[in-house]
């Protein structure tokens, strides 16, 4: 089952719970791991050396901005999983994904996500890797990089990857390495940026984006192959309906 990290920072932590331990996606700053041990050991009461996989829907700053703070207090057998493009982006031999729309798509992203910042700590990031401006592309380095194992590339567009029937897909379109979670015993999708949560039952595609037409074509994808119950976006509210979340889920215009 999938678990909601309160007070996280401007995106949603998530920590997965199977058979096997625990998950968590999008640690996004360093006020997010914090609360992430608060829940296992307060709510869940377990350590956080059942956390098997620390993972991110993609790497974007406050999706990856509190790994290293976590990772501190896991187990050594911990693994941190990115998309291969990731590996690029740390060796420099690729730019991470030119973002358009930065006012009329990043501030209401922004704005959708306030409610869920607590403290200053949920506005705390270790570094500045993940920053999508080329001036930044010189300020892509993790501490942890040695801890860092990649999706099998061989395996995409989707597979299982050893955590109980959760399967991970790519869907590419606010990001090039862009990836959504799925599990169909539980009919739960983690889908990141790819949709944005409102309060007001309107919930949509990211108009912030690298390719509309590939997070279209990502969403049209989803929607055909699965029929979550519970979407749990990047930002905003959670989205959900006894049948096919999706059916609540608007689709963007194309820009003018």
């Amino acid at each position: 089952m999938v678990h909601i990290i309160p007070k996280s920072g401007f995106a949603r932590t998530y920590l997965i719970e199977e058979d096997e331990g625990l998950m968590a996606v999008d640690v996004g700053s360093i006020g997010a791991a914090q609360e992430i041990e608060v829940y296992c050991t307060q709510v869940l009461k377990k350590s956080l050396q059942d956390i098997r996989i620390i993972t991110v829907t993609h790497f974007h700053i406050d999706h990856i901005g509190g790994i290293g703070t976590l990772l501190q207090k896991c187990s050594p057998e911990t693994r941190v999983l990115f998309h291969p493009f990731v590996k690029e982006y740390l060796t420099g031999r690729r730019e991470m994904s030119p973002m358009k729309n930065w006012l009329n798509g990043l501030i209401p992203t922004l704005i959708a996500s306030c409610s869920d910042i607590g403290s200053l700590s949920h506005v705390a990031f270790e570094t500045l890797a993940g920053i999508p401006l080329s001036a930044m592309k010189n300020c892509c380095c993790l501490p942890y990089e040695p801890w860092i194992h990649y999706f099998d590339t061989g395996r995409l567009p989707s597979y299982r990857f050893g955590f109980g029937d959760w399967e991970i897909i790519a869907t590419p379109g606010h990001t090039e390495d862009s990836v959504s979670f799925y599990s169909d015993a539980a009919k739960e999708l983690i889908c990141g940026d790819l949709i944005i949560g409102r309060q007001d039952g309107s919930s949509q595609l990211n108009h912030f984006y690298w390719d509309e037409d590939l997070i279209k074509e990502a969403f049209k994808m989803l929607r055909e192959i699965f029929s979550p119950r519970i979407i749990y976006p990047g930002h905003g509210d959670i989205i959900a309906d006894d049948e096919n979340a999706f059916r609540k889920v608007g689709i963007i215009s194309r820009s003018g």
